[in-house]
């Protein structure tokens, strides 16, 4: 035990001296924007400098992807020169605020959590809030917030992955033109596994860590769990998590407040019966026919609907595989590759052309 503390207690201190030299770095946005008109419009990604796993930050070079497949100019645009994400293979363009310059008709997508380095730009200069959070809409201290999503002259607009993030940000800021992309999983990647699974639970630690924990210790008291495995999913690429969840029969979700919810969206993909929090964005997924949504902060109510699922397995075998292929099965429709690009292509298509007509008047 003290060995994990340990641990824990070193990822946590290395975790916050990322981020105070994160802070420092994103003091000021030093990129270079010219009034000369761009031979050929470019979206730029303003993406954090992160060097962990993050699913924003995947989604974010993804899109990049989509746009340049589509023959949309497209990079990520990280703040530290030579900075990109190592912890999954990509082939995507990147390049740094020092080495970019923002034209007349290019785009700058700007994440939720930098939205204070709008004000250092220079008025008028075409961007889009890309928000996959709608709860991190208010992390930094930006005095008058509803301006720079609404009456800001050189938005484009906001773009969002959840009806949840969408309803949240429109009721805040009415005169915003919000747009949703649908977030797509990956059906090579995220799939049932082709046998059942063993008695295996996963989760991930690093979300609700001290809910997960107390859920985990009454089943143990109770000896619900005898006979299962739990599988902590932790410090993983992205396609060792896809491995471990087409192994495991049930996923706990420990969350709070989502953009989205991409981990239980996986696990269903890939045929487990999801138990916990929907985080509110996940609620458009988390449907009771094929998962057991559990209120935030419950500990009681999912540890109880824990062991009803594990009951019903005993008594049933297949109930869990039955109602997670169903789960799978509506995941991998509802967010689809396909969709995703769909919407990503046309609604950048979109926004650049209304920049060219506007440069026109």
């Amino acid at each position: 035990m003290t060995l994990v503390s340990a641990e824990n207690l070193a990822r946590s201190l290395f975790r916050r001296m990322s981020e105070a030299k994160d802070r420092r770095r994103r003091r000021r946005l030093e990129i270079q924007v010219s009034n000369e008109k761009t031979a050929t419009p470019t979206v730029y990604f303003l993406t954090p400098d992160h060097p962990e796993p993050s699913g924003g930050i995947r989604v974010i070079y993804r899109h990049v992807d989509i746009l340049n497949a589509a023959g949309i100019s497209a990079f990520v645009l990280h703040h530290r020169p030579g900075f990109r994400c190592e912890w999954f293979e990509h082939e995507t363009r990147v390049t740094d605020i020092a080495s970019a310059t923002l034209r007349a008709g290019d785009l700058l997508v700007v994440p939720e959590v930098d939205i204070d380095l709008l004000l250092q730009l220079p008025r008028g200069t075409r961007h889009v809030i890309f928000n996959q959070n709608s709860h991190l809409t208010w992390k930094r201290p930006v005095h008058q917030l509803a301006r720079l999503y609404a009456a800001n002259p050189g938005l484009a607009g906001i773009i969002t992955v959840s009806r949840h993030n969408q309803e949240m940000l429109g009721w805040a800021f009415r005169e915003a033109l919000i747009r949703r992309v649908h977030l797509g999983i990956d059906p090579a990647l995220f799939h049932p596994g082709s046998e059942p699974s063993g008695q295996r639970i996963a989760y991930m630690p690093r979300r609700g860590r001290e809910d997960a924990r107390q859920v985990l210790e009454m089943l143990e008291a109770r000896g619900i769990l005898d006979g299962w495995e739990v599988v902590p999913l932790d410090r993983l690429t992205h396609s060792q998590v896809a491995d471990r969840l087409r192994t495991t029969r049930v996923f706990l979700a420990f969350t709070h407040q989502e953009g989205f919810g991409l981990p239980p969206a996986e696990a269903m993909a890939c045929g487990n019966y999801v138990i916990g929090n929907h985080g509110f964005a996940g609620r458009e997924f988390f449907r009771p026919e094929f998962s057991a949504p559990i209120e935030s902060g419950d500990i009681l109510g999912f540890a109880s609907a824990v062991e009803r699922a594990i009951l019903a397995e005993r008594h049933q075998p297949g109930w869990c595989r039955d109602r997670g292929l169903e789960a799978s099965r509506f995941v991998l429709s509802e967010y689809s590759p396909a969709r995703e690009r769909e919407d990503v292509t046309n609604i950048y298509s979109e926004l650049l052309l209304k920049d060219a007509a506007v440069e026109r008047v």
